[in-house]
């Protein structure tokens, strides 16, 4: 096992393996803001944006806010005005759904979606097939950053890349405990303040392990009532561990591909750099079928620069790229 972290290590650990994906999960599950039902029957949020003091906002305007200001600091980075854009997005998503919504949110925005690409595909273009006959059967496995996904695809000479599965509903599997265990002394009525405290305490307890202790507390206080849990670190990187085994079962058994069907392994994201994570792999798929050439914490960035020049140069244009966004709307 690895030896404790001497700085808070920001996700790229064993101890905060699953960090970001459980804050993506509870944002996806619970609204962080305050719901209104007006006379029009549309939901509005209390939610301050920028410096203005706060006020009702719908969904959609929240959604083109925050894109807004994701333009005006790609702007301010790169000094180009941004008109049109490539969006990457989850293969987990519903693609037509999804990118309508997008796309109405860029227009109110004020840009146009030129193309959007979801990350598995992406990532899985970056490799020529290993196989000789043009046909392959590819697993994506993208751990780090903000994003923990696990896509099964096919990829034939006539259709391209297609997703079979994809498995992106990822929790904190300290986080889930410590809610499993919460109606023992709070009852079963969370809310999403309550629920983003404990995700709090359990990050900071993280913190406390990746400095190098053994062990660390979570405490939840609600109501003048308080729950207490020693966390051990061993305990904890079996268990993100043994989260990711089960994610990637539950992903070759929604595809209904055996292992042994798998092709190819492509690795994104810095976390798939871990030796833990990389002898979890190993437990399904042979050595040679892994494909890290490309270094995983480089792989979507490259391969999106790539892809945004190759459109830009068909198209004629020049195109910036974003990410999908997640501001715990998704569900509304």
């Amino acid at each position: 096992m690895e030896p404790p972290a001497q700085i808070s290590c920001s996700g790229n650990c064993l101890v905060h393996l699953h960090s970001a994906s459980g804050k993506a999960w509870l944002q996806r599950h619970y609204c962080p803001f305050q719901r209104h039902v007006g006379p029009d029957g549309i939901s509005r949020f209390w939610v301050s944006i920028g410096n203005n003091e706060a006020t009702y906002l719908s969904a959609h305007e929240i959604l083109t806010s925050h894109f807004q200001s994701q333009i005006a600091t790609f702007e301010r980075l790169h000094g180009q005005r941004v008109q049109n854009i490539v969006v990457l997005i989850p293969a987990s998503s519903k693609p037509r759904r999804y990118q309508s919504r997008l796309s109405a949110i860029a227009a109110a925005a004020g840009v146009r979606i030129v193309h959007s690409i979801q990350r598995s595909v992406l990532a899985a273009s970056a490799y020529r097939s290993l196989s000789t006959t043009g046909r392959r059967t590819v697993l994506v496995f993208e751990l780090g950053g903000q994003f923990l996904e696990i896509s099964l695809l096919t990829e034939d000479q006539d259709r391209g890349l297609n997703i079979m599965a994809a498995v992106s509903d990822m929790y904190c599997p300290l986080f889930n405990h410590m809610v499993s265990e919460l109606p023992l002394s709070f009852g079963d009525d969370f809310d999403a303040v309550f629920l983003h405290n404990i995700q709090t305490e359990c990050e900071r307890a993280k913190d406390a392990l990746c400095l190098g202790s053994a062990t660390a507390e979570v405490k939840i206080e609600e109501q003048g009532m308080e729950m207490r849990q020693l966390v051990e670190r061993e305990w904890l990187v079996q268990m993100n561990l043994e989260r990711l085994r089960s994610e990637i079962m539950r992903c070759l058994r929604e595809a209904r591909v055996s292992r042994e069907a798998v092709d190819e392994v492509v690795l994104a994201g810095a976390s798939s750099n871990i030796p833990e994570v990389r002898r979890v792999l190993l437990e399904f798929f042979q050595e040679h079928k892994l494909r890290y050439s490309i270094d995983p914490a480089n792989l979507m960035s490259l391969s999106s620069q790539q892809y945004m020049n190759n459109i830009s140069s068909t198209l004629n244009i020049p195109v910036a790229i974003f990410e999908g966004l997640n501001l715990g709307l998704h569900a509304l």
